[in-house]
Formats: C-alpha cells, structure tokens, sequence
C-alpha cells in the first residue's frame, strides 16, 4: 500500500471516528437529559426524531403507528427483529449511513478523476470537508433523524445513473439497472421530493444529451428554462407533479403559510402575481437557500453561526467552481444540473433559514466533489511550480 493510500485511510477513519463520537457523545448527554438518548434539546422545540422513535416502538409492538416516510418502518423492523427499544442501536444504524455517504463520495470523485496524483489530494479535501461539514454533522448525529439516509441514496441513485447513462461501471449495465430501481424506492420511501428531484436533474440531462451528442452546452438551456417556466407559472401552476402530488400552487401556499412563524424565517412571498417580481424574489429565496443566512438575514446566535462557519465558505467555494466552469466534464455538468434542481426545489417551498442548512446538503454534496477535484488539480500545479522553482534555483 503506498504512502496517499494510506493517508486516504487514515482520514476515512477519522471521519468515521468523529461521527461515530459524535453519535455517543449525544446519545449519553441526551441520556442525562432525559430525552432517553434520542436527541440532544439545545435549539428547542419539536424534534422529529422523538416521532421516529416513538413510531418504531409501536410497529416494534405491533401497535398502530402513523406512516409519515419508510424511515420509522425500518426503524421499527430493527428493534423487532433484535428485540429490543435500544436508542443507541439505531443510532449505530444510522452511522452506517454516514459510513455509506463517504464511500460512494469518494467512489464518485473517482469517476471525474482519471490522474491518481489529483485523486489523492483531491480525496483529502474531500474528507476532510465532510468531516468538518458543521450542519452535516448536526442533522446526522443530534437525534434519529432520516436526513442522512436520503443523503446516501440521493448520492447512491446519482452513481448508478452514471454507470448506466455516463461512463460505463464496474458490473455488467443490468446491475447497475436493477440497482437503482431498488435505491430510488429506498430515496422515495425516505423523501419523495428528493426522488422528484433526482428523477427530474437525470431527465434534463438526458435531454440535453441528447440534443448536443459531444459537448454540453448549458447556456442556450437557461433560456429556454425560463421561458418554459414563465408559460408553466402563468398557464400550469396548478397542474400536479407525480411522485409527489403536488402543484407548483400547493408549494407556494405551503411556503406562504410559515412567513409569519418568526424565528429564522426569511420572509420572501414568491406568491406573486407579476412574473417578474417572481423571478426576483424567486432569485432571492434561490441564494439564500444556497449559501444563506445573508448578514440581513441573521435572526441570532444559530444563523450567526450558519453564516460564519457555511455560507462564507460556499460563497468562496462557488466564485471557484465558476470560474473552472468552462472546464466540466460532461460529468461534472450532470452533477452540477442535479445540484440545481434540488436548489431550485427546495426554494420554491422552504422559507427557512435553519430547515435550508438542512435541506441545502443535497444540493452541496455533488458541488463539494466536483471542487474537490478541480482544488487538487490546483494544488497538484502550485506543487509543481515550486519543484520547477527550485530545480532552478
């Protein structure tokens, strides 16, 4: 094993490590707190994971339960077939999650990575930015939340796309196939909207594909997006998606009812009858989910933290993806469409701060890849100008 690889190991090991504290550590503080280990009370209010967990006991007991998403089912199946209510066993469940997102990250980043000099470093950055991921810590280790599990799958489904439609995988195209079948009912039984979403990024970028055989070009699609939305806005807004059953109408008004709730709410109606005024607050609810709280939109303590330890840096991180744009990879340019369909969903219907550093996970997950790729090859050259340098001198 040579000396990178090793290096590579010894950080997924430490992110494994960290995570795995971290679940613990909560597990034993909640435990002390009387919340019996499911979840650690420190921003208040509800806590879904409580819901979960109490939804699993009663399908553990073969009691009626209230099916929400697939997510207390299984829940619920673990505790039955050990025979057991242990908290922390699902806990662990749920770490595996966290120990499947990085693999199929780095499984990911190796497709758009063809040099194993870049592949190692760019492996680093990528580690590393997943272990130091402040609210991808939080909403996979604070309590029994799905969150994490439709991260896996979303990244899961992604990856099979690619071997089937993209670059030829490892296994015969028929695995591949009935794969992925299995990990879009397991992403729909979790979120339907995250299924929508996928179903919806793979589908433009075949189309698009299609129309241009070599090279993607993305430009002359946002032009024809926009005018395709403006007819849907004013003519089909009522008109129901599948999947999900639910209008563009229905969204909005579910965005319009939470504006007044207070506390981290960014308070932008896209319930607007001129299209144009829409598009702005559209544009609006789009860079705020992305990269928000912006310093106007800072309510307390959590969004002043939100804002110092992940919006900053995703700012930094999307002036660099875009000037590398002109360099993407048909690849590359899939995972950047799936990144913005999930921002242009979560969008039209989520008005809040703290659910949108939640939410906008998916959405970086793929962009966090594709920088860490293009911040190696950029390391890979300012190492060689210094060797070149002092060969020189």
């Amino acid at each position: 094993m040579n000396k990178n690889a090793s290096q590579t190991i010894v950080l997924i090991c430490g992110y494994s490590l960290m995570y795995f504290s971290f679940t613990t550590i909560i597990y034993f503080l909640g435990l002390l707190q009387n919340t019996d280990g499911i979840n650690l009370p420190i921003f208040g209010g509800g806590d879904d994971g409580t819901f979960y967990y109490e939804q699993a006991t009663n399908i553990a007991n073969d009691l009626p339960y209230i099916y929400t998403s697939i997510h207390a089912v299984i829940l619920g199946w673990i505790l039955k077939y050990f025979n057991t209510d242990s908290v922390y066993l699902l806990r662990i469940f749920n770490y595996f999650a966290n120990l499947g997102l990085v693999m199929v990250s780095l499984l990911m980043l190796k497709k758009i990575i063809k040099r194993k000099a870049i592949y190692w470093i760019s492996s680093w950055i990528l580690l590393i930015s997943l272990t130091f991921y402040p609210s991808l810590i939080l909403n996979t280790t604070i309590s029994l939340y799905r969150d994490i599990w439709i991260y896996f799958y979303f990244l899961w489904c992604m990856y099979l796309f690619i071997n089937i439609f993209i670059e030829k995988g490892k296994y015969p195209k028929i695995i591949n196939i009935i794969l992925l079948i299995l990990t879009m009912y397991m992403l729909g039984g979790y979120r339907k909207y995250a299924l929508l979403s996928f179903f919806m990024g793979s589908t433009v970028y075949l189309l698009i594909k299609l129309t241009n055989k070599n090279k993607i070009k993305l430009k002359k699609y946002i032009y024809i997006f926009i005018i395709g939305f403006t007819i849907f806005y004013i003519f089909l807004k009522h008109v129901k998606f599948p999947i999900v059953n639910l209008s563009l109408s229905d969204a909005l008004l579910y965005r319009q009812s939470s504006l007044d709730a207070g506390g981290s709410q960014m308070g932008i109606s896209l319930d607007q009858s001129n299209i144009v005024l829409f598009y702005i607050k559209y544009l609006y609810s789009m860079i705020s989910n992305f990269i928000g709280p912006l310093p106007w939109q800072i309510s307390g303590g959590s969004t002043l933290i939100i804002m110092l330890t992940e919006g900053i840096i995703f700012l930094f991180i999307t002036i660099f993806l875009f000037k590398k744009h002109n360099s993407f990879t048909n690849l590359e340019k899939y995972l950047l469409i799936q990144s913005v369909i999930w921002f242009m969903l979560i969008s039209i219907s989520n008005d809040n701060i703290g659910t949108a550093s939640r939410l906008r996970i998916v959405g970086w997950l793929p962009l966090l890849i594709i920088f860490s790729k293009y911040y190696g090859e950029y390391l890979v050259s300012l190492k060689t100008k210094y060797k070149c340098r002092k060969f020189e001198d």
